[in-house]
This record gives structure tokens, sequence and C-alpha cells, in this order.
């Protein structure tokens, strides 16, 4: 990949499809998708990676996980991102916000991101996961604050089970 790209350059559908001969892989259609959604950014240096990752014989949505994660730089939260987003599958990746949301509200209270996964998987409907992800984000970042939740403001306020919600 070397010498194919200038630094900073983007990778496109054509040179991903060229260049690491994937041409018709859905992993590369899902990349790609997200790179132009603007959720990631593919790095001439990760080319590798990804020609690796792309032959992978990957069955279900366990294995396309553990796929995922075995790329540099990508955990369990990365790699639900890109199965909710690129793939719609049913996961919620839990960040500081939707851990916050979930334990200041009730609706997941967990010690660890894995447990508030795991129970907001159990509590939110199936045809509201791929969504919701979204939702509690966007609600922990503009709402429920970290340091100053704007209680008044909150459209969950009256289910909300936090003791120092503010008035």
């Amino acid at each position: 990949l070397d010498g194919k790209l200038d630094e900073g350059a983007r990778l496109t559908e054509e040179f991903l499809a060229d260049a690491l001969g994937i041409s018709k892989s859905p992993i590369r259609e899902a990349l790609n998708r997200l790179e132009t959604e603007g959720l990631i950014r593919i790095e001439p240096r990760r080319g590798a990676y990804l020609q690796d990752f792309s032959t992978k014989d990957i069955d279900d949505l366990y294995d396309l996980r553990e796929a995922l994660e075995t790329l540099p730089g990508v955990g369990r939260k990365t790699a639900n991102v890109v199965l909710n987003v690129a793939f719609g599958e049913s996961t919620i990746a839990v960040d500081t916000h939707i851990f916050r949301v979930g334990n200041r509200t009730g609706l997941a209270i967990g010690k660890n991101v894995l447990e508030v996964e795991h129970r907001l998987i159990k509590v939110i409907p199936k045809e509201f996961i791929v969504d919701a992800h979204h939702w509690l984000i966007l609600h922990g970042r503009y709402c429920c604050i970290a340091r100053k939740p704007k209680c008044g403001e909150c459209i969950v306020a009256d289910v909300c089970n936090w003791k120092d919600r503010f008035e």
C-alpha cells in the first residue's frame, strides 16, 4: 500500500477493491460506508490488516466481533459500533455517556460497561436497539450531562431513578 496513497489520503471503494483484492467483500463495503459517514478513517498503514481481515471466514455475529477485535486499536466498543452502524446488528457500544445514562436512570445498572451492555440488550425491545445506541449517546451528551445534568429539560425525568436529580 505504501506509495499508492499520499499521507492523509482517504481510502476509496475503488482503492480497497484494487489494492486489497476484496472487490465483492461485504466487510469492505461496510468499512467503506463507515468511512464515508465519517465514523472511521482508514489509514494507509492499516491496509495489511484489512487485507488479512477480509479473507477471514466469518459465519456469524460472534465470529465477526472476534475478527474485528483482532484489528489493532479495535476493542469491544469499536466492534459494536461497526456491527451496529455498518451491519445493523442489535448491539450497543457502551461509552461513557451510555454508561452514565444507564446507571443514573436505572435503565441498566452495572459496575462496568459489559454489565451495562448486557442489561441494555435485555431491557430494550429488539426493534429499537440499533437506534437506541444513538439515542442514549445523544441523551447522555446533551441532556444527562456528567457534571450538571439538565433534568428540567429531560424527557425521561419522570421515570429516572437518579436520587440526586436536579429539579
